[in-house]
This record gives structure tokens, C-alpha cells and sequence, in this order.
């Protein structure tokens, strides 16, 4: 089953959040395994433990190869549409009553927001990932202890800066230090670095001076 909010459900357009669509289905789990089990070797090397079916693992541990047929019968056995639909209606819930503030804090970093954000909630994967320039994936069972709209918030925050990630050809690592630095300014009692890129230190005092200018801290970052 998949499920997108009524229309009646959604924030009226004068409302200063953004409406969230969730969405989960066996399907879109099972082209979250294939796209998973095709970057494992990257997912590996960079340190990221990625959920997947536990046949699939195994095949991947012992360097043996995975067929679309394969991951589609694993999902398929594991997939219960219930565990879904509590923690879609446990997010909306979240959303509904957090969303507002933080739209507010990503606007101040001048870029544009998309009409609202689609989100497949999965069992899969990272504990969450991206599609510029609105898709989130989200792994229900890999949040992080801040729970699973904080990990929605930080993608959403990946969404909003992608643009210049490309356009300043930022490496992976110093791509998540700038996100980690934003959403601590944002939630700065819950601050949290992921793994030190290079020039770290560098990275913090060119953010530190810049902030909210984001396009101007990337630009300068980029230079290092």
C-alpha cells in the first residue's frame, strides 16, 4: 500500500510550512534494496552499515552476485504494510506540529524550497538519503535517536543546498560537515559531526563566519 495525504490534510497554502506526501509500497522498497546492493562496495568503503534484506546481505558478505528477481522475493517476505502506515501516521503527527519552525530556519539560508516533499518511508538502506530536488528516503529502522524527522529535516537540508554542491563541486564528507553544521545551528541542543572531512578546522571557521550566507560559505569552502 502506498499512502499520500488527502488534500484536506494538507496545510492551506497561506501556512508557513510545506506539506509533506508519504509514501511506502513494496515496490519502492524493492528499488531501494537494487539501489542499495548496486552502491554497496561505495557504502562500504565510506563506513555507512546499510539495511537490507538478510538473504540479500549474505550474498553481498560472501561477494556474490544479486539479481532483480532475488531482491524482489526478499522484500516481498518481509514487507508488513502496518509497519508502515503507524510510523506514516507517527511522522505526520511530528510534522504537523514541528514542521513550521524549521521551514523558518531552512528559509534563512536564502535558497529556494520546493512545493512540498515527498518521502518513502523504508526498512532499507542509510538511515536517510536524497533526490533533488524534493524525494527523501527514509530508513524507519536506522533514524537517529533524535528520531526520524530529524533525519528528515537533515536530507531537507541536503535538498535545499544540493544546487551548489554541484555547482562547487564539494567532495562527500565536507558535503555532510556543512549540513551538520547548519542543522546544529538550527537544533543546537542537539549537535551531532559526522566524521571529519579535510580541512575541517577550516570548514568550521569559514561557516562560522559566513553563516546564513550558505552560497557563500560553499563558495569559499570550495577554494580551501
Amino acid at each position: 500500500m502506498e499512502r499520500i495525504p488527502r488534500s484536506e490534510e494538507l496545510p492551506s497554502p497561506e501556512s508557513p510550512s510545506i506539506p509533506v506526501e508519504l509514501h511506502y509500497s513494496a515496490d519502492a522498497e524493492t528499488s531501494r534494496v537494487w539501489n542499495t546492493v548496486r552502491r554497496y562496495p561505495w557504502f562500504v568503503e565510506n563506513g555507512y552499515r546499510v539495511g537490507l534484506p538478510q538473504s540479500i546481505k549474505d550474498h553481498l558478505e560472501n561477494s556474490m552476485e544479486v539479481s532483480n528477481e532475488e531482491v524482489r522475493a526478499a522484500v516481498e517476505a518481509e514487507y508488513r504494510d502496518h509497519a508502515y502506515s503507524e510510523k506514516a501516521r507517527e511522522l505526520e503527527k511530528a510534522w504537523e506540529a514541528e514542521s513550521s519552525d524549521f521551514i523558518e530556519k531552512l528559509k534563512t539560508l536564502g535558497r529556494p524550497l520546493p512545493q512540498a516533499y515527498k518521502i518513502f518511508l523504508s526498512r532499507y538502506g542509510t538511515g536517510g538519503s536524497y533526490g533533488y530536488p524534493d524525494v527523501i528516503q527514509l530508513n524507519l529502522n536506522k533514524t537517529s535517536n533524535r528520531g526520524p524527522l530529524y533525519t528528515a529535516f537533515h536530507e531537507m537540508v541536503h535538498l535545499t543546498i544540493q544546487d551548489l554542491i554541484e555547482k562547487y563541486d564539494i567532495p562527500h564528507w565536507t558535503k555532510e560537515r556543512l549540513v551538520d553544521l547548519t542543522m546544529n545551528k538550527f537544533f543546537p541542543d542537539k549537535e551531532q559531526l559526522q566524521r571529519d572531512p579535510e580541512h575541517a578546522e577550516q570548514i568550521i571557521e569559514i561557516f562560522e563566519k559566513g553563516f546564513p550566507n550558505i552560497e557563500k560559505i560553499i563558495s569559499e569552502v570550495s577554494e580551501i
